[in-house]
């Protein structure tokens, strides 16, 4: 079986933007926040996990480079 490996800062990353996204909606849900601070975390948060993507990305084509 093959295994992905996902870098510590990569997954960092993904971790942080997910719990953006997710504090962002729960403290929605209970306190009244402005569009501009909503949008503003979870653009934060998207931001983190496109961040993520890229990072993935990058380590597999390092190692794809060193297997050929």
């Amino acid at each position: 079986m093959n295994r992905n490996n996902i870098s510590k800062s990569a997954l960092t990353y993904l971790i942080i933007g997910l719990l953006i996204i997710v504090i962002t909606a729960i403290i929605c849900r209970y306190l009244l926040l402005s569009d501009l601070i909503k949008g503003l975390f979870t653009g934060l948060g998207l931001t983190m996990e496109f961040i993520t993507l890229v990072k993935i990305r990058q380590s597999n084509k390092k190692t794809k480079c060193v297997k050929a």
